[in-house]
């Protein structure tokens, strides 16, 4: 049927868009970030800027205006650095690069004076790494000690560029400062750990903010942990730092940044006291000489800033992890989820206003679990796409009940239709119509009326006339029925079974009942005329009314079923109908309608009734009690 198949298009669904979630994994990462960088721009990482012993120098434009274009002669560098071991910082490191010797005049000078500026405190100096760059004589000042194997699939760089030889003998420590921002543009992640390939086996290289935090912890070396799929952790004195596979850390944000101090006030010999046992990283920010990178909660954030956030991490101890189980347990917690609503939807949607807070719950649930595993655990789970997709399966599921619902309804009215007058059909259109396609025990009125004296009066009519007869008896009874909202519930030949109070409630339905029988009576009576006119005979009918419990509902096969009622007040009418005749009264009521009609009756008599041990009470209208001299 129709139906099962839009009941199962919800279930459909759920399975599409959990084996898409496995086969467009790469593509989908994308909104992935989109959602960890949400949850950094609505609760950035906790602290500020003034309890950070992380400080940036700048070099910016006005410095750039009182000391004269970039490159300066390096003796100014070294003036700078010099400068900022006298206001007492810990550790200072350069986010510049001094590839090339400067060969302007006093410029060999200029070189000396900032080789030995970076021998008079701990320094770090910026190197890079990338396969353009052919340099492979370069090393590290840093050693690690390696536990594990390094797995053969990790990439690494075949070139290194950094500072002239001097620079970087005089310095403490040498860094990689290289930032590879996602697909879409986004810096999320950084290595502490590089690899630099060098034939036939590899270099390992620290970051810059690794190395400016190794040399502010006093630390002589660093250890690396590796797992199967490649780095698992980083231990650098006592802390043990958690490692991505590719050895880098998720960028994790501070509200406000880290604090910045314009170079000119240090060359031009002012007072900084918050750069007292900081660790100073000295950048260039002027217009078109330094990079800026897009990041999870800002647009344009300085490239040394950046480092400057993770150094602070590392000093912290703030990690973000993306759990191993990460993505099982968001497809897994979207297929139950599913299910439970397609399950449960016929309780959840049943009522409106039940079912917006509940849908509104499931929906938010993974939104609400997500961010909460951020805010306590610093743990990154994907919560938008299990959303989303809970949100297009509670929108199918919805739509399939309602389609199943409306399609079961059109066929029950145009079932019902033909049994019910067009005001009760309309109402059953209003109502939940669950119980017509089962069953149900309801009080209702029976009416049972047939043709008296079938046989006597039919036998010398034609087939055309015989027709006629029938038709004219039933259209008057179907009319009738339907005039006081009945419902008939078949024609057997010459007879009519109606009842009232099903399927829609009807707390009148003794007297609707009542006025139905009566006016059918009387129609058949003032139309009997015309009969005879036509060369048809009159009519006379016997009709009987009973009131009780009986079960309602659609009864037959798959192929054809009927909307009846079955039980004793059925068969009670029956019997009763065919009392009429030995009464002499043509419309009888049974003792169960008595007690529920507000009109008055009268006791006719109290008969036998077949399967009943007592004589059973009929009683009759003021209008037939007359005529037949009761009353």
């Amino acid at each position: 049927m129709r139906f099962s198949r839009i009941r199962y298009a919800p279930i459909v669904l759920a399975l599409l868009l959990f084996t898409g979630h496995i086969i467009f994994e790469n593509p989908l990462s994308y909104l992935r970030g989109k959602t960890f960088d949400a949850y950094q721009t609505l609760a950035p990482r906790p602290g500020s800027e003034n309890e950070s012993p992380i400080k940036l120098v700048v070099i910016d434009d006005v410095t750039l205006a009182k000391y004269g274009r970039w490159p300066w002669n390096r003796s100014v560098v070294a003036d700078l650095v010099k400068g900022i071991k006298d206001q007492g910082a810990a550790v200072v490191g350069l986010d510049l690069l001094f590839p090339e010797p400067d060969t302007a005049p006093n410029g060999l000078k200029g070189d000396d004076e900032l080789a030995k500026a970076l021998g008079i405190m701990p320094t770090v100096l910026a190197a890079s790494l990338g396969n353009e760059f052919t340099n492979t004589n370069i090393h590290p000042k840093a050693d690690p000690s390696i536990v594990g194997i390094v797995p053969k699939s990790l990439p690494g760089f075949t070139g290194v560029i950094a500072s002239l030889a001097k620079f970087n003998q005089s310095a403490s420590a040498l860094g990689i400062i290289r930032a590879t921002p996602d697909k879409d543009g986004v810096l999320r992640e950084l290595p502490l750990v590089w690899l630099q390939s060098t034939g036939g086996g590899y270099q390992m290289w620290p970051s810059f903010a690794l190395e400016l935090i190794r040399l502010y912890a006093g630390a002589g070396n660093y250890a690396v942990r590796m797992g199967g799929d490649g780095f698992d952790a980083l231990k650098i004195g006592a802390a043990i730092l958690p490692l991505q596979p590719q050895g880098q850390i998720i960028l994790w944000e501070r509200k406000g940044g880290i604090a910045k101090i314009s170079a000119l006030k240090i060359l031009d010999g002012g007072r900084e006291p918050t750069l007292k046992n900081a660790i100073v990283i000295i950048s260039n920010n002027a217009v078109g000489l330094d990079q800026f990178h897009t990041t999870p909660s800002k647009t344009q954030r300085l490239g040394s800033e950046v480092h400057a956030l993770i150094a602070e991490q590392l000093l912290v101890g703030a990690f973000l992890s993306k759990p191993e189980n990460g993505l099982p347990i968001e497809r897994l917690w979207f297929l139950v989820s599913a299910l439970l609503i397609i399950l449960s939807s016929r309780f959840v949607f049943r009522s409106f206003i039940l079912s917006i807070p509940l849908v509104t719950l499931i929906v938010s649930a993974p939104l609400i679990a997500g961010f909460n595993a951020y805010l306590w655990w610093g743990e990154l789970y994907e919560s938008v796409q299990p959303a989303i997709g809970l949100f297009m399966v509670i929108t199918m599921e919805a739509y399939s009940l309602y389609k199943t619902t409306e399609q079961r309804r059109s066929v029950l009215v145009q079932q019902f239709s033909q049994f019910m007058s067009p005001t009760v059909v309309k109402q059953l259109m209003e109502q939940d119509s669950e119980a017509l396609l089962t069953g149900e025990k309801r009080e209702i009125t029976v009416l049972l009326m047939d043709m008296r004296n079938f046989t006597s009066t039919t036998q010398d009519l034609s087939a055309d006339q015989m027709f006629d007869l029938i038709n004219h008896l039933l259209s008057i009874a179907n009319d009738q029925i339907f005039k006081y909202d009945g419902t008939v519930d078949k024609f057997m030949g010459d007879a009519v079974l109606a009842f009232w109070n099903a399927p829609i409630d009807q707390p009148d339905h003794a007297d609707k009942g009542l006025a139905a029988a009566e006016a059918i009576i009387a129609s058949i009576h003032a139309k009997n005329p015309e009969l005879v006119k036509r060369g048809l005979p009159p009519l006379q009918i016997g009709a009987a009314l009973e009131t009780g419990v009986c079960t309602v509902g659609n009864y037959g096969s798959s192929l054809r079923f009927d909307y009846t009622a079955i039980g004793s007040a059925m068969n009670m009418a029956a019997r009763l109908e065919a009392a009429t005749k030995t009464v002499g009264v043509p419309l009888v009521v049974g003792p169960g309608f008595k007690e529920k009609t507000t009109r008055n009756l009268h006791l006719v008599d109290k008969i036998p009734l077949k399967g009943f041990t007592e004589n059973v009470p009929v009683y009759t209208t003021t209008k037939y009690a007359k005529e037949v001299g009761l009353v």
